[in-house]
């Protein structure tokens, strides 16, 4: 499958764009978990301050130039990630308010990222599965 076909020169110039800013928040976010962990660097004060308003503008900014994407992608590649979009969200309320269920039944707590981990993955799994699709379905060798 060639999932580039589906992309014009400006979305995939825009997918560049918002996987770069992907990359800095998600450096970002780990950095500054690290960073205010008693395990690492234990950083408390405006320094610490500072680095969550950093991650934030960064987490913030990736909104934005994903909405650029999506607003400047061809009406197929907004279909791909609106319906992965919505698939992802509807996952990760199922996994948020059943596990929530299970929590009370005795399973263990877990982080507020472990339903960011669900939709995202879930999210690129529809967004592979609408790219199979649209593209013909076939598989090279």
């Amino acid at each position: 499958m060639k999932c580039a076909d589906l992309y014009t020169e400006r979305d995939a110039h825009n997918l560049k764009v918002f996987n770069v800013w992907c990359i800095a928040a998600a450096l970002a976010f780990a950095g500054s978990t690290m960073a205010m962990s008693p395990k690492f660097l234990d950083l408390r004060g405006s320094l610490a301050v500072l680095i969550v308003a950093v991650t934030i503008a960064l987490l913030c900014g990736t909104i934005v130039v994903f909405l650029r994407f999506i607003r400047e992608a061809d009406e197929l590649l907004r279909k791909i990630q609106l319906d992965a979009l919505g698939a992802a969200f509807g996952a990760g309320t199922v996994f948020m308010l059943g596990y929530r269920l299970c929590e009370r039944l005795g399973a263990p707590r877990l982080d507020v990222d472990d339903a960011f981990v669900v939709m995202m993955l879930i999210w690129s799994l529809a967004q592979y599965l609408g790219h199979r699709r649209y593209s013909g379905g076939e598989v090279e060798a």
